[in-house]
């Protein structure tokens, strides 16, 4: 079974990332902002290769990448201080979508995950993603970033649609449920990190067990049955926590940008719907095991449990 050693080094970096979250988050200075995403990527960067063990191809494509938000953001914030207000709002929204991977800036998310680790890539679709969208969303008028979310869930439920790769096709899908929190995001704080735990808990269980296939014949059933429940969560299927998520957003909703998230999410079941299935069948090959069906009912029951809490905390 693969575990994840976490050795004084990944712990500071684990460190070094939730604070430069948190104060680009909270900052009220741009300054702060900055600061705090500078931080965030140098302990991300530790991650993505801390033993030097993977390919080290997706982590100088996302240090190039992120570099260069960062020059831009900071290139726009300096401009800002001479009083040009539309150049430095354009070069400094640049460089946020840059960092963020939002449409139009978008494409350098699949080719970074496809040779990225499963932990790696699992942080760089959940948490990577916080304080650039909290900012984007804070930036940009309300009518702009409806743009971003129509663009963003077209774009995940079409590009997925012939993907092999499974880690590409989880950044198609993350694409669809960027365009959920950005939604999220501009409607209340709790509604966002409310879908952003279902979605980060949807994406970890899912990578998990996609990282303990094939590794032991003996962890299969257990490893189809943890992947297979986080592929149902983020498919939004009742009555999973992923349901749940969207069902919120959608009653606390009254923007047009709704009917794209669904649109995006509905398009986007077919390539979910084709993985399950043939990771179903490669499941049902072997001989169904207790400790399967145990882990299955727990974390269904979980599930429901969890389905409850949300929708009876906002009642």
């Amino acid at each position: 079974m693969v575990s994840f050693v976490l050795s004084p080094l990944k712990l500071v970096s684990l460190m070094v990332m939730f604070i430069g979250t948190m104060l680009s988050v909270t900052s009220q200075e741009l300054v702060g902002v900055w600061v705090g995403l500078e931080l965030n990527l140098y302990g991300f960067l530790v991650l993505m290769n801390p033993d030097g063990q993977h390919n080290p191809e997706a982590c100088v494509k996302y240090f190039v990448v992120q570099s260069t938000g960062s020059i831009l953001m900071l290139v726009g914030f300096l401009i800002l201080t001479k009083c040009i207000l539309v150049s430095a709002f354009t070069i400094m929204m640049a460089g946020t979508l840059l960092k963020s991977g939002v449409f139009p800036l978008h494409s350098w998310v699949p080719s970074i995950m496809k040779n990225s680790s499963w932990f790696a890539g699992g942080l760089m679709l959940t948490w990577q993603k916080v304080a650039p969208l909290v900012f984007l969303s804070m930036a940009i008028p309300y009518e702009g970033v409806i743009i971003f979310i129509v663009a963003m869930a077209g774009i995940g439920g079409v590009g997925g649609l012939n993907q092999n790769s499974v880690r590409v096709m989880s950044a198609y899908s993350s694409f669809v449920h960027t365009s959920w929190m950005l939604l999220s995001v501009t409607l209340s704080s709790v509604v966002f990190v409310a879908y952003f735990a279902v979605y980060s808990l949807s994406v970890g269980l899912f990578f998990y067990g996609c990282s303990l296939m094939n590794k032991m014949s003996m962890g299969s059933q257990i490893s189809s049955a943890v992947s297979g429940v986080g592929l149902l969560m983020l498919m939004g299927m009742p009555p999973f926590l992923g349901f749940a998520a969207k069902v919120l957003v959608f009653l606390m909703s009254s923007s047009p940008g709704i009917i794209a998230c669904i649109s995006g999410s509905v398009v986007s079941l077919k390539f979910y719907i084709d993985f399950f299935y043939s990771m179903m069948i490669k499941s049902l090959v072997d001989k169904v095991k207790t400790s399967s069906v145990i882990v299955w009912g727990l974390v269904i029951g979980a599930n429901f449990m969890g389905a409850g809490l949300i929708l009876v905390s906002f009642i």
